[in-house]
């Protein structure tokens, strides 16, 4: 499923860009459907750190967050990185007792506080002590009465100027003494679009970093599992259908362990973090991506033995997770717990796996004419190397985690 953001950018008086105004879209129409406040913030705040990535989104500069009020007057924002956010608060009412308490409370611990949608009244007055900057739309309000508030507030908020249509709205909002500038005279909304990534158990990395470490704790793995049913299920299942079949049980994780050793788990915890991201839009890319992972496997194993075939069945397995997750190899590799080796390859360094991949690439676009470049060819007959394909084809059909 694709899912989507727009950014806006905001300006300081240098014209320097101070940070962006994210904003939550259900679809690729570049306009926010009225839907409930809190489930909009929640999918926006979901989407930003889940998916696309705060500081790709804001380029380093701070990401301004309509907060709807059921979540200011939560625990939730505490989560939330207070050095990279000015929390918007949307008052499009008179501000409650509880409101202005949770934005007192916000600024305490050392969050920026914005004003939007702010109605400027006696009882909503307390709120100004607990915000430091307060957005005014700019063509909603008199120039008399905006001149007024600058001049009665500048020494407590930063004032910013939105919905900025023309240079002349620019200028006079500059004379005025505004410090922050936002709207179409720079820029509309530019939307983002990225894939979702279905949920994926943490334990999965956690117990691939565990196996990462020099040396392995089965003890600390196996209470990873244990702790997770769907994965200890699928386990058991795993090692008593595939490893053991029916002549004995694998009753316990600890046993299941033990019958799949450490190279064999870490390639069954990988299959199933891509499994984990499989829709039915991408479908056809995870079994293209397992295939490889397969071949990869056999070939190496074929080539060098058991020593690197660990490298190559990851390298197979996640070489088109750019494409299935529609963002950058650069962008997913920092949060998976590969090794230097294989990110490098993912990454397009020229060395034997990335040459093996390639080799791969050019057999699944018929480009027969390249095979002879690839040094694999030269170690393996056509007629063997195809024999492993069909066999990693065989095996990726036959998968069912």
């Amino acid at each position: 499923m694709s899912l989507f953001i727009a950014r806006q950018p905001i300006f300081n008086r240098k014209n320097e860009i101070y940070g962006y105004e994210l904003l939550f879209r259900q679809n690729n129409n570049n306009y926010f459907v009225e839907m409930d406040d809190d489930v909009a913030t929640t999918e926006l705040l979901y989407n930003t750190f889940f998916i696309f990535g705060l500081d790709d989104l804001t380029d380093g500069t701070k990401a301004f967050i309509n907060v709807s009020k059921g979540l200011i007057e939560s625990d939730f924002l505490n989560l939330l990185p207070k050095d990279k956010i000015v929390i918007e608060v949307l008052e499009r009412e008179k501000a409650t007792q509880s409101t202005m308490d949770a934005c007192a409370r916000f600024q305490s611990l050392g969050y920026t506080l914005a004003l939007d949608d702010f109605i400027l009244d006696e009882d909503n007055l307390p709120l100004l002590s607990t915000a430091n900057i307060l957005k005014v739309e700019f063509s909603a309000l008199s120039l008399v009465k905006q001149a007024a508030l600058i001049k009665q507030y500048k020494n407590k908020v930063t004032f910013l100027a939105e919905k900025i249509e023309t240079r002349d709205d620019y200028k006079k909002a500059v004379d005025l003494g505004y410090d922050l500038f936002q709207g179409y005279f720079f820029s509309k909304p530019v939307m983002t679009k990225s894939k979702d990534i279905k949920t994926i158990n943490a334990n999965l990395f956690s117990i691939i970093e565990e196996l990462n470490t020099a040396e392995p704790s089965y003890f600390k793995i196996s209470g990873m599992i244990e702790s997770d049913l769907g994965l200890s299920y699928k386990l058991l299942r795993l090692a008593n259908s595939v490893y053991i079949g029916a002549k004995y049980k694998v009753k316990s994780i600890k046993q299941a362990l033990n019958y799949l050793g450490t190279h064999e788990l870490y390639q069954w915890i990988s299959l199933m973090i891509l499994k984990d991201m499989q829709d039915d839009d991408n479908s056809e890319l995870v079994k293209q991506s397992l295939i490889r992972g397969k071949l990869m496997h056999m070939l190496a194993l074929e080539l060098h033995g058991q020593k690197l075939i660990t490298e190559f069945f990851f390298t197979g397995i996640f070489s088109l997770i750019d494409v299935i997750l529609n963002r950058s190899f650069k962008e997913i590799l920092t949060g998976l717990p590969l090794s230097d080796n294989v990110k490098k390859t993912l990454l397009g360094e020229k060395n034997e796996m990335r040459a093996l991949l390639d080799c791969i690439s050019s057999i699944e676009r018929a480009e027969w004419d390249k095979l002879e470049k690839y040094p694999v060819m030269r170690s393996i007959n056509t007629e063997r190397f195809m024999a492993h394909y069909i066999d990693a084809m065989k095996w990726a059909n036959s998968l069912k985690i």
